[in-house]
């Protein structure tokens, strides 16, 4: 079973009905044998003593274990408020005795992707579209969520989720622009302000652990 707390930002709500699809419970009571994962994910700031009554209450349930969905450019120091948030959120998460998975999610591209779809649209891309960043298909990071929660993977550690190669913002816009492709206004996943603090990121982790 899959419980995601509070109002979450996307893309989780579109990851988590991907997982529906694939026949992943979400919400409800957890069957006997199924683990009971509780997600977080981007979003509003949460209580810290609501947070901690809830995971001292997960613990109770059925081989309970926590899923972060954090944002890649997680930081104490980072400029942006929700990146502070999610590595507050991190280090809240790690700090109660339960298994704890953090994935750090790279902007999501693919065919029906908001950030991709955006791109499509010819927008004016800040800095001359020099802003670097490590991509990664939205399927791979399906397929990654998938492969944790039926148990393929050992639930530990933090992994940034993104793609091998280092692209330009101005170098994926001409990648989602092919001849005759439609124009959709999409948008910018994650903020244009969270991807001007992204570093250069180290997939070969993540793609280690979960064979991908």
């Amino acid at each position: 079973m899959i419980h995601v707390f509070g109002r979450v930002d996307p893309p989780v709500p579109r990851l988590m009905a991907a997982l529906g699809r694939r026949g992943h419970t979400m919400g409800g009571a957890a069957l006997a044998a199924e683990p009971s994962t509780l997600v977080f994910g981007p979003g509003p700031e949460l209580d810290d003593l609501a947070l901690g009554v809830l995971l001292g209450a997960w613990r109770r349930a059925s081989a309970a274990r926590v899923l972060v969905l954090s944002l890649v450019g997680a930081h104490p120091d980072a400029r942006a408020p929700r990146l502070q948030r999610m590595w507050a959120l991190e280090e809240r998460a790690r700090s109660f005795a339960l298994p704890v998975l953090t994935l750090r999610l790279a902007p999501l591209v693919g065919p029906a992707s908001p950030l991709w779809l955006r791109l499509r649209s010819r927008p004016r891309l800040p800095r001359g579209g020099r802003t670097l960043l490590n991509p990664v298909a939205e399927a791979d990071a399906l397929e990654t969520l998938d492969r944790a929660l039926r148990g393929r993977v050992k639930w530990e550690g933090w992994y940034e989720v993104a793609g091998p190669q280092a692209l330009s913002l101005a170098e994926l816009a001409e990648l989602a622009r092919p001849p005759g492709a439609a124009a959709d206004h999409g948008a910018w996943e994650p903020p244009l302000d969270e991807m001007a603090e992204h570093r250069l990121c180290e997939s070969k982790p993540w793609s280690d652990h979960f064979a991908l």
